[in-house]
């Protein structure tokens, strides 16, 4: 159960954050006015990403205390990506999530605030992007 949660929830989060950097480009950069400050959506995504990093740490303590050879791990590279590669990358988007929702809600310039969210926003997308094993995703 929760490993298909977490190889399905993905498709989800990683939607919502492209409507959230998109919604926020328009805002900051082409001078759209969308409610960004009364949007739900980067609570969505923030609840979302949390969701996913709970559910990534439940799966890692699972593997991680089954006593792993981690001199094996570390010199496979399919693995490391798996073990270490993948979690760290996805610990840092939630990191640039969180940082950037907070920042973001603490400035009171719309525009300013907009800019803030695409910036963490899309460096969140593009870690997620870049470490997500996209042909593992649908092999449970």
């Amino acid at each position: 159960m929760i490993k298909t949660a977490h190889h399905f929830l993905p498709f989800l989060l990683i939607f919502t954050l492209v409507l959230v950097v998109v919604k926020s480009f328009l805002v900051a950069y082409a001078g759209k006015d969308v409610c960004l400050k009364k949007c739900k959506l980067q609570s969505a995504t923030l609840i979302l990403a949390h969701i996913q990093l709970v559910l990534g740490i439940i799966l890692f303590c699972d593997f991680a205390f089954s006593n792993p050879a981690w001199v094996d791990i570390m010199g496979n590279a399919a693995s490391r990506y798996t073990y270490v590669e993948h979690p760290f990358a996805m610990l840092l988007a939630v990191i640039f999530i969180s940082v950037g929702k907070v920042k973001a809600k603490n400035i009171g310039d719309g525009i300013q605030s907009a800019k803030t969210t695409f910036i963490y926003f899309t460096i969140a997308l593009a870690l997620i992007l870049l470490r997500t094993p996209f042909d593992k995703l649908l092999v449970i």
